[in-house]
């Protein structure tokens, strides 16, 4: 018993430290994440505006350019002073500049715009607010973009951009200049390009390190157009950029690239992205304080321990109930009389007289019964003592996990039941889907390392029985739902008698219509966009006489899990390809023959002969027949399906991968497998007019089906409007109720022969 404590407790301390080890990554990724995105977005953010910023100037360097050229070619003398009515168009029909003049070299103005205050007007290369920029313009190709400042003969802020007119010597004439309006409406620099009081946008000037334009809060051109980034901090902070990237300022600035970086200013931590306009020596830099992204964090760790505490004190009350729990079981194995001798559980009769006890007691109950899945493998492979072993080990498990208050039998085999006064639902089932996940963990039996999973039924009393037969007749029917539909739990539900007994009768009259031939075929079209019959699908009906018709969904589902797959699939394939050579005969036209192959067929062994002496019995072209099969087929031995698949399609005959995209590995299945054609799945095509999200799937596996050379159908169509989407998608082959539904092989070919006679043209059929 001590050393079993110590065990469990170990095991509770080793999870936690386990879980402080998951904190820790967990913790670590989410502030990864965290920068990595505020990181995406400054880059983003400073290629932006950079490229907004050099779209405009290069614009208004065109502008200028035409204009001044224009001005120049007059042929007017530059001697005097005079308003242009031509710059004035300029202005009108380009809100981002505020003012336009022609300057001679000597820095006079002597054409300028109607809004300029002609008295206010400076030499611009004496006034000391232009005069550096105007002399940069004298020696550059490029417009060169000046100092923002405030012009008075304007009344507005705007930064200069002058551009110098040459003669053919290379001399200027005169120097274009006008002025781009700081807050200016439609142009980037009238936004708030910032997003919040800790976050600012920034241009300024490599030459002389004065800002250009900034969005802050608070932020005023007279404020911020004084500003002058510090020139040792500046150097400071681009050796230890250059250290951590490997790359010199040089080659930054050389490059078009957008670089992102950790720098300290004024006490306080700053994540920048910069880029560099090399044209007109521009630098963009976007940058937010660390600041709310630390608050952002903390909002995320804060809850991250909270919960991690709060589940180490769980998971404590778990295990310390656990502890009392085996200590209560080790007690009960004193009363051996009612108790199974392999495992110490309650066997059938122990069982039996504690639900007589809960019966008497007229008191509502619950009988859970687990069932091992595949307990014979491990009999049949390992032999029985390593059964006997699996089922203590199994047994204990279950003592585990137990509550007190439960009773615990073995009732025979690898057939285990709980008594449980639990009857609420959603609680009983999540307790039973956590007793399933807790079972599966992995045991030693000798050197053996096993996993077993298991099935659960749950019945309750009095709603599903009112006495002890019926009781356990229905946790049987519940766990035989649990195990056919590959359910871990499944609780018990009136209809389940119902549908076991029509199961039942299904099994039996299918059976019976596979010998007396009651089932039949009948085809589907398959048609290009010009609505021509290229293909048939065939599809197999049942019409039974006790049962009326049966759905393919419900008797299909029955033949594969009774073992009638494999002559039902005989019968399908033999039917379709004979009356498919009799369709031929008749029509004298080359159509497909597609037919749907099951799991079970595919995989039996000589399924490759099967399917070649069908056709040569027959009489068909293997280049005919088209083999629908879906990716549930690729969920077993990959290797051996593979291997069928090139066997069959040496022989010519093609793959089709029906219901695609609705499955769980298509991409991966796609490029390793050999495969033909794809199918689209109805459910896509039944959205593709109103739901953008399908008809971008659509599209997506269009692309898929042209990159791998396959051949693509689109099943389903039941609108015009549906067919033509497709068609503009470009999918051109259909099958759907808008074009036939299944009908008789001997319908469609009277329908061929008919269409043929009437156009003198090749047989088809159009939408009925």
């Amino acid at each position: 018993m001590a050393a079993l404590k110590r065990n469990i407790w170990t095991l509770y301390f080793l999870i936690v430290i386990v879980g402080v080890a998951l904190l820790g990554v967990s913790l670590q990724q989410r502030w990864q994440e965290t920068l990595s995105y505020e990181t995406a977005h400054q880059l983003s953010r400073a290629e932006l505006i950079s490229q907004s910023v050099h779209s405009l100037f290069r614009t208004q360097e065109l502008v200028l350019d035409v204009v001044g050229r224009e001005l120049l070619d007059s042929g007017e003398p530059l001697e005097e002073r005079r308003e242009t009515p031509l710059l004035d168009s300029i202005l009108s029909v380009n809100p981002a500049l505020v003012g336009f003049g022609l300057a001679r070299p000597d820095g006079t103005l002597v054409r300028i715009s109607t809004n300029m205050d002609a008295s206010r007007l400076p030499n611009l290369l004496e006034n000391p607010s232009t005069a550096e920029g105007f002399r940069q313009a004298l020696e550059s190709d490029v417009m060169v973009v000046g100092r923002t400042y405030y012009m008075e003969a304007l009344g507005a802020w705007l930064i200069p951009i002058r551009k110098a007119l040459r003669a053919d010597d290379g001399s200027v004439v005169a120097v274009m200049t006008a002025g781009l309006e700081i807050g200016a409406e439609g142009s980037v620099l009238g936004q708030d390009l910032h997003d919040g009081p800790e976050d600012s946008v920034i241009l300024f000037r490599e030459a002389d390190k004065y800002v250009q334009f900034m969005s802050r809060e608070g932020a005023t051109p007279e404020r911020y157009s004084a500003s002058q980034v510090n020139e040792e901090r500046l150097s400071a902070q681009r050796r230890d950029f250059e250290e951590g990237t490997g790359k010199t300022m040089a080659d930054i600035m050389a490059s078009p690239e957008t670089v992102s970086f950790h720098m300290s200013r004024d006490q306080r931590d700053y994540l920048t992205a910069a880029t560099f306009d090399a044209r007109y020596q521009i630098w963009t830099v976007s940058e937010t304080r660390f600041a709310p992204l630390y608050r952002d964090f903390m909002g995320t760790l804060v809850p991250y321990v909270i919960g991690f505490v709060l589940g180490a004190w769980l998971l404590y009350l778990l295990f310390r109930v656990i502890d009392r729990a085996e200590g209560e079981r080790r007690e009960e194995l004193l009363y051996r009389a009612r108790h199974d001798d392999l495992t110490g559980l309650l066997n059938r009769a122990g069982l039996l007289d504690r639900l007589e006890g809960r019966l008497s007691q007229a008191r509502p109950f619950s009988l859970v019964v687990i069932n091992i899945d595949n307990f014979s493998g491990i009999n049949d492979r390992f032999g029985l003592e390593y059964g006997d072993h699996t089922l203590v080990e199994f047994g204990r498990r279950l003592e585990r996990l137990a509550e007190r208050h439960d009773d615990l039998a073995r009732l025979g085999s690898d057939e285990f039941a709980i008594v449980t006064p639990n009857t609420n639902i959603p609680s009983l089932t999540d307790a039973c889907r956590a007793l399933v996940e807790d079972l599966a963990q992995i045991f030693e039996v000798g050197r053996l390392r096993l996993q077993v999973g298991a099935s659960v039924g749950v019945a309750r009393y009095p709603e599903d029985g009112d006495s002890l037969s019926k009781l356990i007749r229905s946790a049987h029917l519940a766990l035989y739902e649990a195990k056919q539909s590959r359910n871990a739990v499944c609780v018990y539900k009136a209809k389940m008698e119902t549908a076991y007994l029509r199961r039942l009768n299904v099994e039996q009259r299918l059976r019976y219509g596979l010998a007396s031939h009651a089932l039949y075929m009948v085809y589907q079209p398959q048609v290009n966009d010009a609505g021509d019959t290229i293909g048939l699908e065939a599809l197999v009906r049942w019409q039974d006489e006790e049962l009326g018709f049966v759905s393919p969904a419900e008797f299909v589902d029955v033949a594969e899990k009774s073992g009638l797959m494999i002559p039902l699939g005989n019968f399908v394939l033999d039917t379709s390809l004979r009356e498919f050579r009799q369709l031929i005969d008749k029509v004298q036209q080359p159509l497909d023959l597609a037919i749907n192959i099951s799991v079970i067929q595919f995989c039996q062994p000589g399924f490759v002969d099967t399917v070649l002496n069908a056709l040569k019995t027959h009489d068909v072209s293997p280049s005919s027949l088209v083999l629908e099969i879906t990716e549930t087929l690729f969920m077993g031995n990959f290797d051996q399906v593979l291997q069928t698949i090139c066997d069959l399609r040496s022989h010519g005959i093609r793959l089709a991968m029906d219901d695609f995209g609705t499955g769980y590995s298509s991409l991966s299945l796609l490029r390793q497998l050999p495969l033909d054609e794809l199918k689209i799945d109805k459910s896509f095509v039944d959205g593709i007019v109103e739901d953008e999200k399908a008809a971008n799937m659509v599209r997506s596996i269009v692309a898929i089906a042209r990159s791998h050379n396959m051949s693509l159908i689109a099943e389903g169509v039941e609108e015009q409007a549906q067919a033509q989407a497709l068609i503009n998608m470009g999918c051109l082959r259909f099958q759907g109720y808008y074009f036939s539904r299944p009908v008789a092989m001997t319908d469609i070919g009277q329908k061929l022969t008919d269409t043929a006679r009437q156009n003198d043209t090749p047989a088809t059929i159009r939408r009925s």
